[in-house]
């Protein structure tokens, strides 16, 4: 019985073959050149005539001629081995230095991707922690804040005393200021519902409380949007990004003046929401990176959309926050 093995590739073996016959063909070559060179030089009596023609030439001794080119062939061809051993040592040398680089390359490319990793797993953890001192903050502090204003006020309006009266009065409105505080907080830790009142009313929000609570600053405003066109990922990212920049305008900036431009366009066909922010304050330290983890939420979440990120210098004083996030229109 004769049994048939299907037939297997060997690279190598193919690759030394393949060597070994071009190294043949070379030598043939040689051989062939060797030989016809012999054949001419029988057919035209070359040594007869390079021994008549030399001879008329023996007082400046032309005949040691052939000695002088044999030598200076063998040291072309010395020379020609030694430039090609450096070569090929200068060349293992770079594959050598390309191979090093090429890990060195993988090595950072795996440290960015795991870094990437971290943050991102960093960003919703802090998102996490948020949501839940939230609902914390809304449905115990919130409820007995509630409930000890509605005790107060019954205790206010039973009470037959103008001394205890205008005390519990007192306590009431520290109460609703507490109140106020809270939901101010709330919306810091958790923005409202994109869902029920759409990205402008949730910046509209949000500038109306920062404003309150930095009277100092003139804030001006530019926005255009329309909602039902943009997805939660991207008005969420624009809200977060904005409200960073608010945050860090009020505690680093030392600026009077604040301006915001949100708006939706087209460039090169795809669909752009843009928000741009500046301050006339005092600039970006000279030694300054994103170290602060909000910044960093804020650019990942524009890179993980495919989105650009900046933060600069605004010239002649002050900074610019710029925001450009690609989104598919809903409608």
């Amino acid at each position: 019985m004769t049994v048939s093995l299907p037939p297997r590739d060997f690279p190598h073996s193919e690759s030394k073959l393949h060597g070994g016959r071009q190294t043949i063909g070379d030598l043939l070559w040689v051989a062939f050149l060797t030989l016809s060179t012999y054949l001419l030089a029988a057919h035209l009596d070359l040594a007869e005539r390079y021994i008549d023609w030399t001879a008329l030439g023996e007082v400046y001794q032309l005949d040691e001629i052939v000695f002088v080119l044999l030598a200076a062939c063998l040291g072309l061809i010395w020379f020609s081995i030694r430039r090609l051993r450096a070569l090929s040592y200068s060349l293992s040398n770079n594959l050598a230095m390309q191979a090093k680089l090429q890990a060195n390359n993988d090595n950072i490319r795996q440290l960015l991707s795991e870094n990437q990793a971290l943050i991102k797993h960093l960003i919703e953890v802090r998102e996490s922690e948020r949501k839940h001192l939230a609902t914390e903050l809304h449905d115990v502090f919130g409820q007995h804040l509630a409930a000890m204003d509605a005790n107060l006020t019954v205790a206010r309006n039973l009470s037959q005393n103008k001394q205890l009266k205008a005390c519990l009065s007192s306590v009431i409105d520290s109460t609703d200021h507490l109140r106020s505080i809270t939901r101010q907080k709330l919306r810091q830790l958790k923005p409202p519902s994109l869902d029920s009142i759409g990205l402008s009313g949730a910046v509209q929000e949000l500038l109306h409380d920062w404003r309150g609570a930095n009277t100092h600053i003139s804030v001006e405003t530019q926005i255009e949007l329309k909602d039902d066109e943009i997805g939660n990922d991207v008005a969420f990212a624009l809200y977060r990004g904005l409200q960073e920049g608010l945050s860090n305008i009020r505690r680093h900036a030392d600026a009077d003046m604040v301006t915001v431009d949100i708006c939706q366009f087209q460039e090169f066909g795809h669909h752009q929401l843009q928000l741009v922010l500046e301050d006339n304050g005092k600039g970006l330290p000279a030694d300054f990176a994103d170290r602060g983890l909000g910044l960093l939420a804020v650019r990942e979440r524009a890179q993980s959309l495919g989105g650009i990120y900046e933060l600069s210098t605004k010239k002649p004083s002050g900074t610019r926050l710029q925001l450009k996030l690609p989104y598919q229109p809903l409608i």
